[in-house]
């Protein structure tokens, strides 16, 4: 309704000044949408196995050390924006309590608390950023890996910090 108004939307429930009187606008929520979040370790087990089936698997200690970086990085930053995408729709299903009705908020208040709710919504979201973090930094670290071996250990290292990040 702000954009047929061409008025600037001051709230996310959307008050217009209408002459005297105020118009607000509730966001329509459908908790039905929600799916259910996974355990840590069934989330683990999901990403893991989608980078193993969705990246290529076999490497030789005769290719040039230019390719096995790219195969290595390659995986790290593939498991990093599966998580990513993964923790972004769970973001996403769960409504904002700003923008709930209020009988809603309350219930959620009331059934589950509000400050509990932000907190774990808001720890999901640092665990994003944590993640993305993580995946620049061996990246970096895989550019200078010098062997097979050091690659593959800065690999393993990089997807187990990703693995214990999201266990907490």
């Amino acid at each position: 309704l702000c954009c047929f108004l061409k008025a600037k939307c001051p709230t996310p429930a959307c008050s217009l000044l209408i002459g005297r009187a105020t118009l607000t606008i509730m966001v329509v929520y459908n908790f039905k949408r929600i799916q259910t979040v996974p355990t840590s370790n069934e989330f683990i087990d999901v990403v893991l196995s989608k980078t193993q089936r969705k990246t290529p698997t076999v490497i030789h200690k005769g290719y040039a050390i230019h390719r096995i970086r790219a195969f290595y990085m390659r995986k790290v930053k593939f498991t990093q924006q599966t998580i990513s995408e993964k923790l972004s729709q769970i973001l996403t299903d769960f409504p904002r309590l700003e923008e709930l009705h209020p009988f809603y908020a309350d219930l959620i208040n009331v059934l589950y608390d509000r400050d509990h709710y932000k907190l774990a919504l808001g720890q999901l979201a640092k665990a994003r950023t944590l993640i993305d973090s993580i995946a620049k930094d061996y990246c970096k670290l895989l550019k200078f890996g010098d062997s097979l071996y050091r690659c593959k250990q800065l690999k393993r290292a990089a997807l187990g910090r990703m693995c214990t990040l999201m266990k907490r």
